[in-house]
């Protein structure tokens, strides 16, 4: 995850922290296989609602996420990762397996994708069951 993992590690602060850290600095360090680095330090300030520390807190939601995950045996994580990365960025790939675990907040970045509203809602349908999903590239 590289970068991703600092904002991972920043999101679970907050999470366990959140009415600890008014007033407090944090230096954020990052760096890459690209022998590159970035390091940077924030202050944390008691905003007013929404912008508290408290409700940033609850608005993540990063406890009700973690809840939200779904055991898979290696062998199928292995599987689909497999899968991913045979079908990455391949144009027009419509899935054919099981989507009724995605969020529907994961297919609504149409935008970053160019996938039409009405390709969504045909390839999705009510997210409840095996659907298809279209990545839109």
């Amino acid at each position: 995850m590289y970068t991703a993992s600092l904002y991972a590690a920043f999101a679970s602060l907050i999470h366990n922290k959140s009415s600890e850290l008014d007033g407090k600095r944090v230096m954020m360090f990052s760096y890459g296989s690209g022998l590159t680095s970035t390091m940077f330090s924030l202050q944390f300030r008691e905003g007013q609602h929404p912008f508290s520390l408290a409700n940033i807190a609850t608005v993540m939601n990063v406890g009700g996420k973690l809840k939200s995950r779904h055991e898979v045996e290696p062998e199928k994580f292995i599987e689909t990762l497999k899968l991913m990365e045979h079908r990455y960025g391949g144009k027009d790939f419509v899935t054919n397996k099981d989507c009724s675990l995605l969020e529907p907040a994961l297919l609504s970045h149409r935008s970053r994708f160019q996938v039409p509203e009405v390709l969504c809602q045909e390839a999705c349908g009510s997210f409840g069951g095996a659907t298809t999903v279209a990545n839109g590239h």
